[in-house]
């Protein structure tokens, strides 16, 4: 089952709290963090209309499923760094999907390591690039978040090796 993460417009709705959803739509968006799978969510709140809202979130533009591999990566981020040379398990060869992952991947660690708010402006630029060429333009801009972050400084060059075999 895929992890739901929040979009920029998802983010948007939660510091600007537009009032365009619902209670139980909103307490959804809150917990769709890139890390948990539909199931979790279904778990956490548990309603006959789960699936409807998740649907109406995703259509609405509010969240998107996040790539498995690379969203498992980012949901585990105290994991041991493997070797700078580690690659994903299967990188695909079709590059709309290879930036899809490789956006993912950017977006999800940045608000894993640095919050959902910290980086919005580096956030909205990652989600508005086209492709990866326009990825890699934001890669030292991405790296320069993830050495700011305590937490993510001492996997900051296996993070970008992972990006890197995406990319």
């Amino acid at each position: 089952m895929p992890a739901y993460a929040k979009t920029r417009k998802g983010l948007e709705e939660m510091e600007v709290r537009r009032g365009a959803l619902g209670p139980r739509a909103r307490r959804l968006l809150i917990l769709a963090d890139g890390k948990r799978d539909s199931a979790e969510l279904q778990r956490m709140l548990p309603d006959p209309a789960f699936a409807e809202t998740l649907a109406e979130l995703e259509r609405e533009g509010y969240i998107e499923a996040v790539a498995g591999a690379l969203a498992q990566e980012t949901a585990a981020p105290a994991v041991p760094a493997p070797s700078a040379s580690a690659r994903p398990a299967e990188v695909p060869q079709d590059p709309v999907v290879r930036h899809q992952m490789a956006r993912n991947f950017m977006l999800n660690t940045l608000k894993t390591f640095s919050g959902p708010y910290a980086k919005l402006s580096l956030m909205e630029r990652i989600d508005a690039s086209r492709d990866g060429a326009e990825l890699r333009l934001l890669l030292e801009d991405w790296m320069k978040a993830m050495n700011e972050s305590s937490a993510a400084r001492p996997q900051a060059a296996a993070l970008r090796a992972r990006l890197e075999a995406v990319i």
